[in-house]
């Protein structure tokens, strides 16, 4: 009987020590066992690891966790129906890919370049100052994630974001991501994953289109029959919307042909640089540099009157990088390679905006903090930035700090207050000063720049319980659709949107 035990070991633990965890704590005797998991205890002087495993007798163990076989999707004969994706990101990927084994015709619209193009756009921008409005750090194959720390934590139970794990981890990620508590690929290695799911996709008859923006969906009476594009007209039994959160104009474009959309929640606030060392410091105290330790990371939560405070998106050793994703409009997010090596840890603090129901208002409360920052960083995608004590104090001044900004673009060094909305700094200050004293000296040695935008999308795209929009055939999934917030999340939501699909269109299933 397969089940699952838990068991703390120190920093330092071999297999002998895992074996004597087990006697002591359920009195077994291990002969063999699979390490599943491994998280960090870091609330006591002396930190430890738990250990996750997975064991296997002929009785129940007290205090057992029950083992749940892993998800394989459904692998069934070739049939005729025809599905349009609009989007390539972790939504649009898994839709495909459980689509495609499922037997159904999967044909995926992406209005971005392939990733290596879309390197070239990026590295581009940041060279020139020109941006390439469909292929950015934003918008092309593997959608925003592909340039990020490439996280896989989830908050989600669902057992199928084992699956997505080891589906990345098939097409080139690395093994731990398959047992760390709060895994990441990182963009080097997230470039090459994502190419080889792309032509694993392709050898198994699945057609993708780059540089193929979708303009609007074609209707025959109430119901979606097609995608239209600036080449042409595509007719198809189901289209997918798997947008991303920045698909600002699609947005628009679906509010003005039918669509039901609302207003959500989302957040709004800058990134942080500290000293990675720092962090650390501050996380892993006297285990600083354990081999077993790699590089510490922060969630810090915050409450300003009714508003929510928190860090978001937290890069270890990596780099604050532009976003931008419409001309003259400027906004930040935070990039992590897979070693997480470089001097500075960045982290978006952001403010919960609650309450813009209506979708094009929050579409344009985003935009508007763009244009402003746009315009005070010079004009140029140079970013706004200040020393945390300066916006503190509200100060023109610039306190000397050991941390330099790290965004390729530069900074300009200004007070960032007239970005945001009234009171809205003021929150993200206490903000700050709560956060410094959970974690000292965080607003000590520390820069902002801003602003930091996308941490969500603005908008839901209104769906059923079978993930169809109010049009018939017209499914809607993902970050963009505004039911996910993370690579496994968004996965996870593609890959349940086919299966409902399945569902819908196949008897039997």
């Amino acid at each position: 009987m397969k089940q699952t035990i838990n068991v703390n070991v120190s920093l330092d633990y071999d297999d002998s020590e895992i074996k004597r965890a087990a006697k002591k704590d359920y009195n077994l005797k291990l002969e063999s066992y699979e390490i599943i998991e491994r998280s960090l205890d870091a609330r006591r002087s002396i930190l430890k690891f738990n250990l996750k495993l997975l064991v296997d007798f002929d009785f129940e163990i007290k205090g057992s966790g029950k083992y749940r076989e892993k998800y394989k999707p459904k692998e069934l004969p070739k049939n005729k129906i025809k599905v349009g994706i609009v989007g390539f990101g972790p939504a649009g990927i898994y839709a495909a890919h459980i689509l495609n084994l499922a037997g159904f015709n999967v044909d995926v619209y992406e209005r971005g370049s392939d990733v290596d193009k879309r390197k070239e756009d990026v590295f581009k921008f940041i060279e020139s100052r020109i941006l390439n409005p469909e292929s950015n750090i934003s918008f092309g194959e593997g959608g925003a994630g592909t340039f990020s720390d490439g996280k896989l934590t989830s908050r989600s139970k669902d057992d199928r974001k084992e699956y997505v794990k080891d589906t990345l981890y098939s097409f080139g990620a690395p093994e731990d991501i398959k047992i760390m508590h709060k895994p990441h690929i990182g963009t080097d290695i997230m470039t090459e994953v994502i190419k080889n799911f792309r032509n694993d996709l392709i050898k198994r008859g699945v057609n993708i289109y780059f540089n193929s923006k979708a303009k609007r969906l074609i209707f025959e009476g109430e119901k979606v029959v097609g995608i239209e594009t600036e080449t042409g007209k595509y007719y198809y039994d189901i289209v997918v919307l798997a947008i991303g959160n920045a698909a600002r104009d699609t947005f628009l474009n679906l509010i003005d042909e039918g669509v039901h959309l609302e207003g959500k929640s989302f957040s709004v606030g800058f990134r942080i640089e500290h000293s990675q060392l720092f962090v650390d410091k501050a996380q892993f105290r006297n285990y600083v540099r354990h081999k077993r330790l790699l590089h510490g990371e922060y969630s810090l939560t915050a409450k300003s009157g009714d508003n929510g405070v928190y860090s978001f998106c937290m890069c270890p050793g990596g780099i604050v990088v532009p976003s931008a994703s419409e001309e003259f409009h400027l906004s930040v997010n935070g990039m992590s390679f897979h070693d997480r090596g470089l001097p500075n840890a960045n982290s978006a603090i952001v403010r919960t905006v609650n309450d813009i129901d209506d979708p094009i208002k929050a579409i344009e409360y985003q935009r508007e903090i763009e244009r402003k920052a746009f315009i005070l960083g010079g004009e140029d995608y140079t970013a706004p930035a200040i020393h945390v004590r300066d916006f503190l104090n509200n100060s023109e001044a610039k306190t000397l700090i050991n941390v330099r900004p790290s965004i390729k673009t530069g900074v300009r060094y200004t007070k960032i207050d007239e970005i945001f909305e009234k009171g809205f700094a003021d929150d993200l200050r206490e903000g700050l000063i709560q956060m410094d004293k959970k974690m000292s000296g965080f607003i000590d040695d520390a820069i902002i720049t801003a602003p930091e935008t996308k941490t969500s999308s603005p908008v839901r795209i209104k769906r059923d319980e079978y993930f169809n929009t109010n049009i018939s055939n017209l499914f809607a999934c993902g970050e963009g659709a505004g039911y996910a917030g993370g690579i496994v999340s968004a996965a996870l939501d593609g890959l349940k949107c086919a299966e409902k699909i399945m569902e819908v269109t196949i008897d039997g299933i």
